[in-house]
């Protein structure tokens, strides 16, 4: 995939997601949410790595950290970043365990849409892991951004209109508020969910 039109490409994995404009919606709203030089970011659910490659690009300042569960994904988006010459911490993670000694001011995250159960499944079972939430649900999502965002952090996923109230509820349980649901930049009946921990809207 090409990036920016500069030359610059990623590698992908023919046998998992391929990469959407989903990854550029999610890009433009964290760029347009923090403009600061310095910050330090998480990233659930990497892929191939291209939302922090992005972020990375077009943010050299920022501490970027990524967690992805499928070891082969993983390698190709540690790959793609030394390529690159950025330096983002890629990590072979859970998120349903991950807890970071040190907060992040902005996580973001592209996570598994689709209900277990729900759809057809692919004969790739890693493409089935990056649509559906096989290895961690909505609720998991949240409870991650609740343990892992600084107090008056931000965090921003991408989700299809149709989880709105399922994300309501969700956040509910973890004691975080929805500061926004936006039309997501590109994409059709998508929404970007802007959350804060709660009393923290601004």
């Amino acid at each position: 995939m090409d990036l920016d039109g500069e030359g610059l490409y990623i590698l992908q994995d023919a046998a998992s997601q391929a990469v959407s404009h989903a990854s550029d919606s999610l890009r433009k709203a964290a760029l347009a949410l923090r403009d600061e030089q310095q910050l330090r970011v998480l990233e659930l659910g990497s892929g191939c790595g291209i939302v922090s490659i992005m972020l990375a690009l077009a943010r050299p300042g920022w501490e970027i950290e990524a967690l992805e569960i499928q070891p082969e994904l993983h390698a190709l988006a540690c790959e793609n970043a030394s390529r690159l010459g950025l330096q983002i911490q890629f990590l072979l993670s859970d998120l349903r365990q991950y807890s970071s000694d040190e907060p992040y001011s902005l996580i973001v995250s592209n996570p598994p849409w689709q209900k277990t159960g729900s759809g057809r499944y692919s004969p790739l079972q890693s493409r089935n892991v990056s649509r559906f939430e096989l290895e961690c649900a909505l609720q998991d999502v949240l409870d991650c951004v609740r343990r892992n965002l600084a107090p008056e952090g931000d965090a921003l996923l991408l989700y299809p209109a149709s989880r709105a109230e399922d994300i309501r509820v969700a956040a509910a349980k973890t004691l975080l508020d929805i500061i926004s649901l936006s039309p997501a930049a590109g994409l059709k009946r998508h929404l970007i969910c802007h959350i804060r921990h709660k009393g923290q809207a601004r």
